[in-house]
C-alpha cells in the first residue's frame, strides 16, 4: 500500500469521525449563559436564536455560518472529494473545491474563539456569566477532524492518471 493510499484511508477515518461528532456538537449545549433570573444551557442553534433576540444579530449570523454551515459544508465537500478519488470527472471543480475548503479551514475555529472570549469576558459575578459546555468540545473535535482530513488528502490524486 502506497503512502498516498494510507493518507487517503486516514482522511476517510477523520472525515467519518467528524461526521459522527457533528450531531452531538449540535445537539449538546455549547455554553450556559446566566443572567439575573435567567439561566440557559444553549446549543449552537439556541445560541443563534439567543444572540438574535438580544439584538446581536451580527454575532448570530457569525455563529450560524461558522458553527452550522461551514462544518457541514466541509464534511460534504471533503466527503465528495474522497468519494470521487480516482475518477477523471470534475477535476477542475474538485481542485477549486479543495482550495475553498483549505481557505475556510483557516477560519474554522472562529466560533470556538468567540466562545472562549465570551467565557473570559462574560464573568460579571452576580450580573452575568458564561460557561463552556461539552458541546463545545464536540464541536472543536469536528473542526479538528475536518481540518486534518483535508490536510491528509493529497490534491495530486485528483490529477493522477490511473495505471492501466
Amino acid at each position: 500500500m502506497s503512502r498516498s493510499d494510507v493518507r487517503l484511508q486516514r482522511a476517510w477515518a477523520l472525515l467519518l469521525s467528524g461526521a459522527a461528532l457533528y450531531l452531538p456538537a449540535n445537539v449538546m449545549p455549547v455554553m450556559t449563559m446566566t443572567l439575573p433570573g435567567h439561566h440557559d444551557a444553549l446549543t449552537v442553534w439556541g445560541g443563534v436564536i439567543e444572540f438574535y433576540e438580544v439584538g446581536l444579530w451580527p454575532g448570530s449570523v457569525v455563529i450560524f455560518l461558522a458553527s452550522m454551515v461551514v462544518p457541514l459544508f466541509k464534511l460534504l465537500s471533503v466527503g465528495w472529494l474522497l468519494w470521487m478519488d480516482g475518477s477523471p470527472h470534475y477535476r477542475v471543480q474538485r481542485t477549486k473545491l479543495f482550495r475553498v475548503v483549505e481557505t475556510i479551514g483557516t477560519w474554522s475555529m472562529v466560533d470556538i474563539f468567540l466562545l472562549s472570549v465570551l467565557v473570559a469576558v462574560g464573568q460579571l459575578g452576580a450580573f452575568a456569566s458564561v460557561q463552556a459546555e461539552p458541546g463545545a468540545l464536540f464541536f472543536a473535535a469536528v473542526m479538528v477532524c475536518t481540518i486534518a482530513a483535508s490536510l491528509n488528502y493529497d490534491i495530486r490524486r485528483i490529477w493522477r492518471e490511473e495505471a492501466s
